[in-house]
Parts: C-alpha cells; structure tokens; sequence
C-alpha cells in the first residue's frame, strides 16, 4: 500500500486520538491519564500505519468497541495497562515484518 493510502487509512483514528488543549493543559490525574493513553495508541497507529505501507499481514489488536472504551473517562490503571499492551503488541508486530521488508540499495555520498 503506497504511503499516503496507508496515510488515509488511519485519519479518522488520528483524529479521535488528538490531544485537545483542554487534555493537554489539564492538571488532574484523570487528564494525564487520557493524555497516557491517546498517546500509546498514538505510537501503536503509527507503527500499524508502517505495516500497511509495505503490505504486511497483521491483527489489529482491538476492535471498535474496546477502542472507544479506552478513550472514555473514567481513565484509570487498567485502561493504561491495555494501552500499553496494545502499544507494545504493534511494535512487536512491526519488529517482526520489518525484517521482510525491502528498502532498496542505500545511496550514500
């Protein structure tokens, strides 16, 4: 899949993770909380975006509903811990394909 596809595969999902200003300049546990967690599935569509780019198989490793759970308040430890499971899941994923993918000779100067 040609990059900017794989680009638009992931915006809407980009943009449910946004961090507003109201999240990021927010002072109580439960906003850095939020801030935690948008930010892990932030780094685990990134690494899902970089599989789609070079056409590797994967499982995401939520579906919707479980999506939608972890971005609604109350935020706790529980929904943290998943987050990170689920970040560390896709960098285990992108760890595994990338070692398949080619990145043609590297010109150097």
């Amino acid at each position: 899949m040609i990059k900017e596809k794989a680009k638009k595969k992931w915006d809407l999902t980009r943009k449910m993770l946004e961090i507003t200003d109201d999240e990021y300049n927010g002072v109580t546990q439960e906003d850095a909380n939020l801030r935690f967690v948008k930010m892990k599935l932030q780094i685990a569509v990134y690494y899902m975006q970089l599989l789609d780019e070079h056409d590797s198989e994967y499982q995401v490793p939520w579906n919707k509903e479980q999506f939608k759970w972890a971005l609604r308040k109350p935020v706790g430890d529980k929904k943290k811990e998943q987050a990170k499971d689920w970040c560390h899941q896709c960098c285990l994923m992108c760890d595994k394909a990338c070692t398949s993918w080619s990145y043609g000779e590297v010109k150097t100067a």
